[in-house]
């Protein structure tokens, strides 16, 4: 059983989102994918030969098998490396007693269910802030061994609990999968080999074609396409302004576009988007104006720390409200 609890308003969430931001350096490495539009362009710059295959690793069950507390000793270690916590943050910490705030914000957690209070004995708890850092921890510990044995493949990124790899073929690729299942006792992956020179990643569906990679969007045969309803009880710029940064929309008219590697594959996409938002209630109008008018050939944002807009929520009451709180804010600046 995988508990998925919401950790906010507990004892320790605020000292494991502490912990959480200024741990979270180190839970990454140059295997580990943190931008999946950005994963999209990288791979279909990757070269791959003829006889290469598409493999996907799967991690079983990947939170509630962490071994914590040797994560934890993991995580202390790599924090105090030339004593990288202390003078990054200013602090003046002791390897104990971080090891002890790791403890406090992340073992012991208790959890009702069907009457019965259950604690949990092992793994991270999902739905703490420190619940993916100390799984990408351990997993970026086991890359870390495998790359000092010369046992990564050429091509090889991760996501979370889920990876990406191109292998020479089909018995390098089994052979890596009980390199994978001989790193540790507490962690099992399994195997999906391409379909078709196709396999679906991270909500990229990627296909070789020939001696290239080619992108699109991929959505698994059970996606409803339920997203925001234009009827909802919801601020309209979320729904309609195409000038906003954050409409339902436009947000997937980009994503669209940032993971179709072809035109053709765009206007599928755009297809389908339409029909999805048509059954949301959203005019035809404004959804073929909003993927004709949005310009993505502009250069990236290229804001500096310093212009960053300081973002503060407000509870969404009503429209007349929020139209109001907008002015009174549009004064503030």
């Amino acid at each position: 059983m995988r508990p998925i609890l919401s950790a906010s308003g507990t004892y320790n969430y605020k000292l494991a989102k502490w912990l959480e931001e200024k741990l979270k350096p180190l839970s990454m490495n140059q295997y580990t994918i943190d931008d999946a539009l950005g994963f999209s362009k990288e791979i279909r710059e990757h070269p791959v030969l003829e006889g290469d295959i598409l493999v996907s690793y799967d991690v079983t069950s990947l939170f509630t098998n962490v071994p914590v507390q040797e994560t934890i000793n993991i995580l202390v270690e790599k924090a105090f490396t030339d004593n990288w916590f202390n003078s990054t943050y200013d602090l003046n910490l002791q390897k104990d007693q971080l090891t002890q705030l790791l403890r406090m914000a992340s073992t012991d957690q208790l959890f009702q269910f069907d009457g019965q209070l259950y604690e949990q004995c092992e793994g991270v708890a999902m739905g703490s802030p420190l619940g993916p850092l100390l799984a990408n921890v351990f997993m970026c510990h086991l890359e870390e061994r495998q790359s000092d044995d010369d046992l990564i493949p050429s091509y090889y990124k991760r996501y979370v609990d889920d990876t990406l790899a191109i292998m020479p073929g089909l018995d390098a690729a089994e052979s890596f999968l009980n390199v994978l299942n001989g790193l540790h006792p507490s962690i099992h992956f399994t195997m999906e080999l391409s379909n078709n020179d196709s396999i679906p990643f991270i909500g990229t569906l990627i296909r070789k074609n020939g001696n290239k990679l080619e992108t699109q969007v991929y959505r698994k045969p059970t996606n409803t396409g339920l997203l925001l309803h234009f009827q909802s009880h919801t601020d309209l710029r979320y729904k309609k302004f195409v000038n906003t940064k954050l409409p339902a929309i436009k947000t997937m008219v980009h994503r669209a576009k940032e993971l179709s590697s072809t035109h053709q594959a765009f206007v599928d996409e755009c297809r389908h988007l339409k029909s999805m938002f048509h059954r949301l209630g959203y005019p035809s109008s404004l959804v073929n104006c909003i993927i004709d008018k949005c310009d993505y050939s502009s250069t990236p944002d290229t804001k500096t720390k310093s212009d960053e807009t300081l973002r503060v929520s407000i509870p969404f009451k009503d429209q007349v409200s929020a139209n109001i709180a907008k002015r009174q804010m549009g004064d503030l600046s």
